[in-house]
């Protein structure tokens, strides 16, 4: 998949024409799943797409590109950059909504005056009715004929998924505010590796510009115990989204061959249930904080292979106490600058022993081009977004194996494997002490 150069669509006529031959592959899908008249209105979508073939995934993706690009050809040089501003009043307004409670507050299945919205939420009834009339007409809430304001299916996931409202409040919260610090961080720091002058610290500290008091995101979730559990929440809703499915890492080893796999940084145990759901021989343990280890268990599923988890307090910036044949980082080295992450990798070391397993489970950066555009797109949003948030990157798989294998000459390259549809990649080195 990674080798092969795709041609980006780029006239009118070419994007009209991948978009109607998409649209037939993704529409037969929909219509398979029982939802041949597919919109918005919360009878009539599905909760995710999850049920989508590869096939529906890539036409999926090509609807997106395709339309992306229709839409900026029909705007125009100039209002394509226009636009940037009136994205800018589309993302305040949700943010406002979102912040203020009010998808919460609007009844699952019936309506609610703007009136008694208002009160709560402290707006003036007016002032939020020019909001969520502009919401609507992106789909999210809707004005209904009596002027009362009611639920579409975007805006009723707030109360159908505890994790995806988590997830969007920590967006509003933390991703919205740090996007607009970018030129302010990259002049203080123009590596973008200093994470207290990074986009995000500025964000959260807007009116304080002094590095001894200024704090990074870590300290912010460490000392915030309700961002710390959006932040994790976060890290189970984005599993809904099809390209980061569990389903792609689970298949992308024979995970049987290992009796024991410690999952370092392994959040609530996400990607430890559904390797035990398919592989009933073996067992996992999960190392995190310890306020993650009690939420972690406090969120547990009842179901039989439950029993083949444990779970450990640990930080990964300490030494490894646990022997085992085989380790697994998920999603935890993108988001550390390469000091920092070969600090995690050497402190796993004096638990290896020949044989070992180190297994990382991050996105690799292609090569521009190789990849499909709207799959490459949504890879450099990622890659972006760690300096966002972290002051860190993803890495193409030259860099990561030089940064793991930086660590100790005795950790050899296995392999990388690339799931297909997937935007986590899994890579894997074996430890040879001799």
């Amino acid at each position: 998949m990674r080798g092969v150069r795709e041609t980006p669509v780029r006239t009118l006529r070419e994007s009209l024409k991948h978009l109607t031959r998409a649209v037939h592959v993704f529409a037969a899908e929909l219509d398979q799943a029982g939802y041949s008249d597919y919109s918005f209105a919360p009878d009539n979508s599905p909760y995710d797409l999850s049920f989508l073939s590869s096939r529906g995934l890539a036409s999926r993706g090509e609807i997106i590109t395709a339309a992306e690009t229709i839409i900026r050809l029909a705007k125009g040089p100039q209002e394509a950059l226009a636009v940037l501003s009136e994205k800018s009043v589309e993302h305040g307004t949700l943010q406002a909504l979102i912040q203020m409670g009010i998808p919460q507050k609007v009844p699952l299945d019936g309506s609610v005056t703007y009136k008694e919205l208002a009160g709560p939420a402290q707006i003036a009834p007016d002032l939020l009715q020019r909001l969520v009339r502009l919401a609507a007409m992106g789909g999210f809430l809707l004005e209904d004929a009596t002027g009362k304001v009611r639920h579409t299916a975007m805006s009723a996931v707030f109360h159908l998924d505890r994790d995806v409202a988590d997830m969007t409040h920590f967006m509003c919260d933390i991703d919205m505010r740090a996007g607009t610090y970018f030129y302010d961080s990259i002049r203080l720091d123009s590596s973008g590796k200093t994470a207290s002058q990074g986009p995000a610290a500025l964000a959260l500290h807007a009116r304080d510009y002094n590095n001894e008091t200024r704090r990074t995101i870590w300290e912010v979730l460490e000392n915030d115990p309700v961002q710390s559990a959006r932040f994790h929440s976060s890290m189970t809703a984005l599993l809904a989204s099809p390209s980061h499915s569990l389903k792609h890492i689970v298949g992308a080893m024979d995970w049987s061959q290992f009796p024991t796999v410690v999952d370092v940084g392994g959040s609530l145990g996400q990607i430890a249930l559904a390797i035990v759901e398919k592989n009933p021989n073996i067992t996992i343990i999960v190392q995190d904080l310890p306020d993650v280890i009690k939420q972690a268990k406090a969120s547990l599923p009842s179901a039989p292979w439950v029993s083949q988890i444990t779970f450990e307090p640990h930080d990964f910036f300490t030494i490894q106490q646990t022997r085992a044949p085989a380790y697994l980082l998920r999603q935890i080295l993108h988001d550390w600058p390469n000091e920092d992450a070969q600090r995690i990798v050497k402190n796993l070391l004096p638990a290896f022993e020949t044989g070992t397993r180190l297994l990382v489970a991050d996105i690799v950066l292609p090569q521009s081009g190789s990849i499909s555009p709207h799959t490459e797109k949504l890879l450099r949003i990622y890659d972006v977004s760690m300096f966002s948030i972290f002051s860190s990157t993803e890495r193409t798989l030259e860099q990561l194996r030089n940064l793991v294998e930086g660590c100790d000459p005795r950790l050899q390259f296995e392999g990388a494997h690339y799931p297909e549809g997937s935007a986590l990649s899994l890579v894997s080195w074996i430890y040879n002490s001799e």
